[in-house]
């Protein structure tokens, strides 16, 4: 990786010969070059000579100092501080490391370790995510056709999310397996959640649009009814990802998975 080069030296030749106005030094009368990004999102170089740091009521520290471009005292946020240089133009890396020995400051702040609560609903929205994308939305359309959606059905769409989970690397446990399977209960796909879900899939290899096709026929299968409702979005979602009807080819190819 190429060495990273500093910004431009600020007016002087030396710390000492920089310093603000009048008034105290505060931080031994610093003076740094600091690359700042305003509430704007432009980046500028600030030559500054530090006076204080003080606390944000948002929790978020501030530089206080003399800004050598402006003319005039100014505080400058951490969080959008870029980087930070010497009179030398030596940059101070890594950033938390100057803030910690120089200002004795900790920053950016530890993020608290998340609760079991949230950490509960992180995995739940990944669980939620996998399954989308292993298209249950069209797996629950193909169930929903005929009116009614029996347990073979659920448990059949279910299976499908179990072991697209286990492919991310996620088992799910007996809570999160209920409360999979009472959400597929609840689901009701509009005709804009298929389109949105017939796009998603559209870039998945040739092999998971089979497995898909596979499983929404065996969502149809499983209640020992094939119903002409469900063989018509079968139809419609293979013809979609595939390009055929799934009545017109052979087995699919195999994706890795077994069942």
């Amino acid at each position: 990786m190429p060495q990273r080069t500093g910004p431009p030296r600020p007016p002087g030749s030396s710390p000492d010969k920089a310093g603000p106005p009048s008034g105290g030094a505060g931080v031994n009368g610093l003076l740094l070059v600091i690359e700042y990004q305003d509430a704007a999102g432009r980046r500028r170089f600030r030559p500054v000579t530090l006076w204080s740091v003080k606390p944000g009521r948002d929790g978020i520290p501030r530089l206080l100092g003399y800004s050598h471009d402006r003319g005039d005292l100014r505080s400058f946020r951490l969080d959008r501080i870029l980087s930070i240089a010497d009179a030398d133009g030596v940059l101070q890396e890594p950033l938390d490391e100057f803030y910690r020995q120089v200002l004795g400051l900790s920053w950016p702040q530890a993020r608290a370790r998340p609760s079991t609560e949230e950490q509960a609903g992180e995995r739940w929205a990944v669980i939620r995510r996998v399954a989308r994308e292993s298209g249950l939305v069209l797996a629950v359309a193909v169930g929903r056709a005929d009116l009614q959606m029996s347990g073979e059905e659920v448990k059949v769409m279910l299976d499908h999310v179990a072991a697209a989970c286990a492919a991310e690397g996620i088992d799910l446990d007996a809570g999160e397996i209920e409360r999979t399977r009472q959400w597929i209960r609840r689901m009701r796909p509009s005709t804009d959640a298929v389109k949105t879900s017939l796009r998603e899939l559209d870039a998945a290899a040739p092999a998971v649009k089979a497995r898909l096709i596979e499983i929404c026929l065996a969502v149809a299968d499983s209640d020992g009814f094939r119903h002409h409702r469900e063989l018509a979005l079968i139809d419609e979602f293979s013809r979609a990802l595939l390009g055929e009807s799934p009545l017109s080819r052979g087995p699919p190819p195999s994706d890795g998975r077994s069942g």
